[in-house]
């Protein structure tokens, strides 16, 4: 359906706590895979009251991609975040760092297992400075969001080299890039121009609820973080509709608006 690859350019703006507000919101079926290679962080913060299986997750989920059983074994690997109802899906991240360079093999097949699932995949893919990154999923992503603080220019100016990178390592992908920015500061319309790349969404700034989201603390389900993050999938689906509707060959967009132009003749 819709993978949707989310990245940050340096230090903690908020991937992980807005990809997980993402999903315990959004109004349709959607699964989020942990693929940081700086290891997962929803078993140990989020989940951690709960006493769920470590031996599940992303990684044992890329093996059985290259063994071509990934859709045998793919439910088996799923935490249920609104169990029975299978719609907030989660699948763990590794545990430990070291684990991230045996996925370097498997991420193509992964990111092409990810991108034909019927739900919409939210992909945390970390910190783009950490070692190994997983660019095949980033190329097979429907859009990438380089996620940063608009708090101030020193916020913001790690996004140069970052949107750079991925410009470069990106360049035969057919991804859109965007930005999400996290919290109030410089207005998104002046990022988008010094960063010459649109901003998509904007997410409230919200430490007691992204706290709850981490783990600790109790936070708001009604918070701002959480309406910021639910506004965001209309946002964030609209500017992928436009993109794909721009993508048209001429021809068919032709023959598409042609009956509207007969019936406004008539």
């Amino acid at each position: 359906m819709t993978l949707i690859a989310m990245v940050s350019a340096k230090g903690s703006p908020g991937v992980s706590t807005a990809a997980l507000a993402f999903t315990l919101t959004w109004p349709a079926p959607t699964l989020l895979a942990e693929c940081d290679p700086a290891g997962g962080d929803l078993l140990s913060g989020y989940l951690a009251r709960y006493e769920l299986p470590t031996d599940r997750g992303v990684l044992p989920l890329a093996s059985a991609a290259l063994r071509g059983t990934a859709e045998q074994d793919f439910l088996s690997q799923l935490i249920d975040l609104d169990s029975p109802k299978r719609e907030r899906l989660v699948l763990p991240g590794i545990t430990d760092p070291a684990q991230a360079a045996s996925l370097q093999p498997a991420w193509a097949h992964l990111g092409d297992f990810l991108a034909n699932l019927p739900q919409t995949v939210l992909v945390d893919c970390g910190r783009l400075s950490a070692p190994h990154p997983p660019w095949p999923v980033l190329v097979r992503a429907d859009l990438v969001l380089l996620v940063l603080r608009a708090h101030s220019i020193r916020t913001i100016s790690p996004g140069v080299p970052a949107l750079s990178r991925l410009r470069r390592e990106m360049k035969d992908s057919p991804a859109h890039l965007g930005l999400m920015l996290i919290g109030g500061g410089i207005a998104a319309r002046e990022i988008a121009r010094h960063l010459v790349t649109p901003v998509l969404a904007r997410l409230a700034w919200d430490p007691s609820t992204a706290a709850a989201l981490c783990g600790s603390g109790r936070g708001r389900r009604t918070g701002p973080l959480m309406r910021t993050a639910a506004t965001a999938y209309g946002s964030l689906h609209a500017s992928l509709a436009a993109r794909r509707q721009a993508a048209q060959p001429i021809e068919r967009r032709d023959t598409d608006t042609l009956p509207a132009v007969k019936a406004a003749a008539r």
